[in-house]
């Protein structure tokens, strides 16, 4: 009987219960904040440097080709050269080239220009003998009774970063009339 009163009590060999845990419950709180991510930078690579290309030539060079300021401004002239209102090829104003037994009424223009570039000089010109051209190259002329365009393409030298252009008339032959001139 002592064994049963034993058991009783708890004071057997028998098997031992195994407390478990209470399971957790979740509870509402605030919200994981995300690891941020490191992206990675393109890192540069040595090497050579580019070589700049030459920008292309835009636009008429020619300062008052058109003559539209009214003077020579831009312009070597002789003496006796003037800007007129008539006869004119576009605008109110064109340049009058005066040549006599001694001069050929001419009016030059230093411009700044590429080496190893292709340019054309235009002009409208009026008048007996009137010539255009860049100083030491190419260059035309003409004898008209209205205002004709000539041109004149040329390609400036390995080294050449400036030019001069010409318009002229010829000894005592009459007066010219220049108009729109350009070097594009």
């Amino acid at each position: 009987m002592l064994n049963a009163i034993a058991n009783g009590l708890g004071g057997t060999t028998g098997p031992t219960p195994t407390p478990t845990p209470p399971t957790p419950t979740p509870t509402p709180g605030s919200t994981p904040t995300p690891t941020p991510t490191i992206a990675p930078t393109a890192t540069p690579t040595v090497g050579s440097t580019p070589t700049p290309t030459s920008t292309p030539v835009s636009g008429n060079l020619v300062t008052n080709g058109g003559f539209e300021t009214g003077n020579l401004s831009g312009w070597t002239c002789n003496s006796g050269d003037s800007v007129i209102t008539s006869p004119v090829y576009s605008g109110s104003h064109a340049l009058q080239l005066a040549p006599t037994g001694s001069t050929t009424g001419e009016c030059d223009q230093t411009i700044a220009v590429q080496a190893n570039h292709s340019y054309t000089l235009t002009a409208y010109v009026y008048g007996a003998y009137a010539f255009l051209g860049v100083q030491g190259g190419a260059s035309t002329w003409t004898s008209s009774t209205g205002y004709t365009q000539l041109s004149v393409p040329f390609t400036t030298g390995a080294s050449q970063t400036s030019i001069t252009i010409y318009v002229h008339g010829w000894y005592s032959q009459g007066n010219v009339s220049v108009d729109d001139v350009t070097l594009k």
